[in-house]
């Protein structure tokens, strides 16, 4: 990657910088029946505390950093994705988020439920791209405020954020996971996000070859765009890469930079994989 002061004119990359800002909120929906329940188990041990940076951008600039973190308090579950900006989208005042889910996990016969209790988003201070969310799982509903406007969703089948989707993407995986859909909380409503195993790469770093398992996601209903994630199984399956793509092509990239969680600690030092 190159960065923004390489490039011959700002006013070249207006269009980019409208779409990296918006894919970039899409970084938790890499983050599922078709497939089989052992494959969506998640067992007390498979949820740990994990911090994740990437460095964001494509092939031409270098946009920011996103930041996706998995905190426990005692019951409940911390997970966030935070963005920041730099260069000409810091000077901007664009690509600021903040998305922040509590849930908890809660112990059933045969696996962990993961359950979301809160769930709020945030953009550049932009009122119009907030949203807050409240889960009521004994009466089965989510209150939230998009927009500025109060609604209710109603769900029978269990139900996740952008954020939780991730973890029961990549527990998944170690139950050999190949496809299936979710009903997934996103923007005011709920959506159904079709997951699917989509290969695997070798990638190579500044501290040797990770390989890892590919997974793209896409609107189960159609649409232009798709995210594809390469998780790791030797990081406890954490993602190291996203790349978001609209028609095929690339709009956004997610590199590894630096990775902490209870078997690793690693700073790559420049982004993965390296430029070539």
């Amino acid at each position: 990657m190159t960065s923004l002061s390489s490039l011959p004119s700002l006013m070249q990359n207006v269009n980019y910088k409208k779409q990296i800002t918006k894919h970039c909120t899409g970084l938790a929906l890499v983050l599922l029946s078709c497939t089989t329940v052992s494959a969506q188990s998640l067992k007390p041990g498979d949820l740990s505390d994990f911090e994740v940076v990437f460095e964001v951008g494509n092939n031409l600039i270098t946009a920011g950093t996103a930041s996706l973190q998995l905190e426990q308090d005692n019951d409940t579950w911390h997970y966030s994705l935070t963005t920041t900006p730099r260069g000409v989208f810091k000077l901007a005042g664009k690509g600021n988020i903040s998305e922040i889910s509590t849930f908890r996990a809660i112990e059933t016969e045969e696996s962990l439920a993961l359950q979301p209790q809160t769930y709020k988003f945030r953009q550049d201070n932009e009122r119009r791209r907030a949203v807050d969310a409240t889960f009521d799982w004994d009466n089965k509903t989510i209150e939230h405020t998009y927009r500025g406007k109060e609604g209710r969703e109603i769900f029978t089948d269990p139900v996740l954020d952008r954020l939780t989707a991730t973890l029961l993407i990549m527990n998944a995986l170690r139950n050999d996971f190949e496809q299936t859909e979710l009903p997934i909380f996103d923007t005011g409503r709920i959506k159904v996000v079709e997951f699917t195993k989509s290969g695997s790469e070798s990638l190579k770093t500044p501290l040797g070859e990770i390989d890892t398992l590919m997974v793209t996601n896409r609107n189960a209903t159609g649409g232009s765009r798709e995210t594809t994630t390469w998780f790791a199984p030797s990081l406890n399956y954490l993602p190291v890469k996203i790349e978001h793509r609209k028609r095929g092509d690339l709009v956004a990239r997610f590199s590894l930079i630096r990775l902490k969680n209870e078997q690793s600690n690693i700073e790559l030092g420049k982004a993965l994989p390296p430029e070539e």
